[in-house]
């Protein structure tokens, strides 16, 4: 009986330890209809977003705000840190040339690159890209849940935003206004 006993305590401490770390992990949405969160910001959150973005000198506030946000920590693009510098630079400036030209194809949007402080980035997203530090207002204001690959917020100037999770390509770019629209009523009326 003591070996039973013996056995179920280590076993019952691996199963809740597995859980905890399971638990605080960043979530990864895969499944597509998971993937978006819908909400509105009161005027008075938009006055302060507003004012925030400001202190950007990089961009000037339009209409519309499109931010990619990267968390501390995250795994999403180990794979490609063993890869060779002239690769990694590569990558960077297909991923920034991307948002460029986004950004010229739409002239009323302002596209925002942020992540939250620390240490621990990918070189991916760590070097030679206009990411701005976040102080913690964006991540208290949008993007409360860490999530793998980032997540892409889409604000309209009604306060009405689109949360794209775990969004690594940064496809929050891709969507049109009638897309947007369609997104934010789904996940508005669940």
């Amino acid at each position: 009986m003591k070996n039973v006993t013996k056995i179920r305590s280590p076993l019952f401490t691996l199963l809740l330890l597995s859980i905890f770390i399971y638990a605080c992990s960043p979530k990864l949405y895969v499944d597509e209809s998971k993937r978006y969160q819908a909400g509105t910001l009161s005027e008075t959150q938009i006055d302060s977003l507003h004012t925030f973005l400001k202190q950007n000198d990089r961009l000037s506030l339009k209409d519309t705000i499109i931010i990619k946000y990267d968390f501390n920590k995250d795994v999403c693009w180990n794979d490609l840190s063993y890869q060779n510098a002239e690769f990694l630079n590569n990558v960077r400036w297909a991923f920034q040339k991307n948002i460029q030209e986004k950004a010229e194809a739409r002239p009323k949007v302002a596209i925002y690159q942020y992540r939250e402080p620390g240490e621990s980035f990918s070189p991916i997203k760590s070097k030679g890209l206009e990411i701005e530090t976040d102080s913690g207002f964006l991540r208290k204001l949008l993007f409360k849940e860490v999530t793998t690959c980032g997540t892409s917020a889409i604000i309209l100037p009604n306060g009405k935003f689109l949360l794209v999770k775990s969004d690594p390509q940064f496809s929050a770019l891709i969507l049109n206004a009638k897309d947007i629209e369609q997104k934010l009523q789904e996940n508005l009326v669940r």
